[in-house]
């Protein structure tokens, strides 16, 4: 048996060695078991969260209505809560969890700026926030169906953030 390692960029020093199996058509001749696809959906639950949560950071200062600041608050209070709790599932595994990706960052700020450089309405902060929803929702259904051999925690906890993420799409077009 051959073994591949994979590079540090795309899975982190911590992946190891993984044995080659099957050899699809694309090219792709690893094994997945069901822990690897609880370990990838929880990483992918937590980069979902900190993406919203850095989103929420970054809009805060240009909020001026009360009600949606509230709003705002409740919902970086939930993201936290869930980060939290992928977070420890992974280390409950003795994985590491991802860490933070700094040309996303970069990338996320600067696109946040430029959407608020001339419009910090409360319907314009509302809009950008029903995108990044919508953007976490969709890497989470992706993410589910790539891992579908995940447990039911981690696909429970992945459920219940779309779940939050839906109920915050629906209470934000009330600010549109």
């Amino acid at each position: 048996m051959r073994y591949l390692r994979f590079s540090y960029a795309v899975h982190g020093p911590w992946t190891g060695l993984r044995k080659e199996s099957d050899k699809t058509g694309d090219g792709n001749m690893t094994e997945k078991t069901a822990g690897e696809d609880d370990i990838n959906l929880l990483r992918e639950i937590q980069r979902n969260t900190e993406k919203n949560l850095f989103a929420l950071e970054n809009l805060a200062g240009k909020v001026y209505d009360d009600s949606f600041a509230l709003m705002l608050t409740r919902e970086s209070f939930k993201y936290g809560e869930l980060h939290d709790r992928a977070k420890a599932q992974l280390l409950a595994a003795s994985r590491r969890p991802e860490p933070e990706n700094k040309v996303d960052r970069l990338i996320q700020s600067a696109s946040l700026n430029a959407g608020t450089l001339m419009n910090t309405t409360t319907s314009r902060l509302a809009e950008m926030m029903i995108r990044t929803s919508s953007d976490g929702l969709s890497s989470l259904w992706r993410a589910m169906n790539h891992n579908a051999g995940a447990g039911e925690k981690s696909t429970e906890l992945a459920r219940e953030l779309m779940d939050f993420e839906e109920n915050n799409i629906r209470e934000l077009k009330k600010y549109l």
